[in-house]
């Protein structure tokens, strides 16, 4: 009886949306692959005939309808586009922060359930389960089955923390698939595993419903909690934030003071010295900044001894990537000068 209840099951949902792709579309975006997918179900229903046995304990006439109903649905499921969201860990994994892209390393990988096997099917039967096969040789089914590996830059390490702390906790993955009825099945060690055909996948905020990666490309927004029905966790994520930020901006200095901005210049004075040594013309150069109240350089001049100059040329690109405090100034301009000369 469990096996034909799940089965039925199976049976209604077809019944109830096996038409509801059928509606073709010509641009290729996630929002047109998803256009009449259906929200997926217990997976324990929806891939129970693609693990169902219609065993000999079973009845004469029961085992028939079973082998009729599963054949039935192996050929029809298929056909119909589901949407899933994962709760797999292993699904999104985002890297420490790397000073060399100045952010973070965001692997997607098609794990609906990569970290433990789920129980599927009448039996209950414990199966690992991904969008396509695992590649062999691979060293965790997580890392046999990426869909996308991408990088998430900023201009500064306090927006890149920030990112972390309010963003990267509430980062979902969400797959559309189709379940297959052939080459679906795998192993991983002892344990069994069943794959799903990839249709779309990407990565959003589940608070904002912003959309961090995406293939095929999105063109909106994913869901996300209806108003007065907010996650707790993002509301107090969100007030946290808020608070710490207001914080942040009442410690600012009122501007950036000279002995900061000293500071900063000293970390590119040996690459400003490389471009005397580089062209041998001593003299005084001058740097003209206006930097922004978050520290970064709207513009930056050369004075006018090297105005126009391959020594002038080469400092005003060191200059342009230096990096200044935040302050409470929306706008600060300032002087510096650099002595080039033989030490």
């Amino acid at each position: 009886m469990q096996k034909s209840i799940g089965l039925g099951l199976a049976l209604a949902l077809l019944q109830g949306v096996s038409h509801a792709n059928a509606e073709p579309s010509t641009s290729d975006s996630y929002e047109a692959r998803a256009r009449g997918a259906v929200r997926a179900p217990d997976l324990t229903t929806l891939l129970s005939p693609f693990v169902e046995s219609c065993g000999a304990e079973m009845r004469e006439l029961d085992r028939a309808r079973c082998r009729s109903t599963t054949a039935f649905l192996r050929q029809r499921l298929p056909e119909q586009t589901f949407v899933i969201t994962s709760n797999d860990p292993a699904a999104v994994d985002v890297s420490g922060y790397d000073a060399a892209v100045k952010g973070y390393h965001v692997v997607l990988a098609g794990c609906i359930a990569c970290t433990e096997p789920i129980p599927i099917g009448p039996q209950h039967q414990p199966r690992f389960v991904t969008l396509n096969a695992p590649e062999k040789g691979a060293e965790s089914v997580a890392a046999g089955v990426t869909v996308s590996k991408s990088t998430v830059a900023f201009d500064d390490f306090e927006a890149a923390k920030k990112w972390a702390d309010t963003e990267r906790p509430f980062l979902k993955a969400e797959f559309l698939f189709q379940p297959q009825a052939t080459g679906a099945d795998f192993t991983v060690g002892m344990a069994p595993g069943i794959a799903l055909k990839l249709v779309g996948a990407r990565v959003y905020n589940r608070c904002n419903g912003e959309i961090l990666v995406s293939k095929p490309p999105s063109v909106g927004f994913a869901d996300r909690p209806p108003v007065g029905k907010s996650d707790p966790s993002c509301v107090s994520a969100a007030r946290a934030a808020l608070a710490e930020e207001t914080a942040r901006d009442e410690a600012l200095p009122d501007e950036l003071s000279k002995a900061s901005i000293s500071q900063v210049m000293e970390s590119i004075r040996p690459r400003i010295y490389g471009c005397f040594e580089k062209f041998h013309v001593p003299g005084g150069l001058v740097l003209t900044y206006v930097v922004g109240g978050n520290g970064t350089v709207h513009s930056v001049q050369i004075g006018s001894t090297f105005a126009g100059t391959p020594t002038g040329a080469c400092a005003l690109e060191i200059a342009k990537e230096a990096r200044f405090p935040a302050s409470k100034r929306p706008r600060q301009q300032f002087n510096y000068l650099f002595f080039l000369r033989k030490s």
